[in-house]
């Protein structure tokens, strides 16, 4: 549990400073964030007993296509995991064939691409609960990817508008595109408890519950 003494301050990152980099900025030249991701995908391959090749896995009568794994590690763009349609059942397959998921180039999430920012909420929770182990690169810091940045009326009607359909709403209605739903509110709490939860992914303890979660679950 962690107590912040200063909302300015997140003690939880800043434990991170001991702990392995396993998140990666791209815009950061120091970061060498490709380079990083191969070598640790090199790593992780070395102690599989299988070979580096692509994956298509059976979920629910649809095939969903990887175009990199070895064994039980997965190396995945943030597009083949959240901009295809994909969820919670897709990704809980993803936790009983792999241990452990490279997600490469998480863009900036917010109100214009609110479909992929919801999908990268529900797999890194369905991660989390399933102890898989994650690395990652991103545009930014992963506690500053998800940008509520204001869009227009025609722009959230846009994106909102199956949604829109199904609940009746009106366009001309005043107020409705600024209910929690549509605002952005709803993905901004959640997006908190994913930076929570990807700060604890990060730690040498988290990495340790993998092992002792299969076991348990067997």
């Amino acid at each position: 549990n962690v107590v912040s003494l200063d909302p300015g301050v997140d003690y939880r990152r800043k434990a991170l400073a001991g702990a392995d980099k396993l998140f990666f900025v791209t815009t950061n030249p120091e970061d060498q964030a490709e380079e990083a991701l191969n070598g640790m995908f090199k790593f992780l391959a070395s102690k599989e007993t299988d070979a580096v090749k692509e994956i298509t896995i059976r979920i629910k009568g649809r095939d969903v296509h990887f175009d990199k794994s070895c064994g039980g590690v997965l190396y995945s763009t943030f597009e083949e995991l959240c901009a295809r349609p994909l969820w919670t059942n897709d990704y809980l397959k993803l936790t009983q064939v792999f241990h452990t998921i490279l997600i490469k180039d998480i863009p900036l999430l917010s109100q214009k691409n609110k479909s992929e920012a919801r999908r990268f909420i529900c797999l890194i929770d369905t991660l989390y609960d399933h102890k898989i182990r994650v690395v990652a690169s991103g545009v930014a810091p992963y506690w500053e990817l998800f940008q509520n940045s204001a869009v227009s009326d025609e722009e959230r009607l846009q994106e909102n508008r199956l949604l829109i359909d199904d609940l009746g709403i009106k366009a001309s209605e005043k107020g409705s595109l600024d209910s929690g739903v549509f605002s952005g509110e709803e993905e901004l709490f959640a997006f908190d408890r994913t930076v929570s939860r990807l700060t604890e992914m990060q730690t040498k303890d988290y990495w340790k519950k993998w092992k002792t979660y299969v076991e348990n679950r067997a």
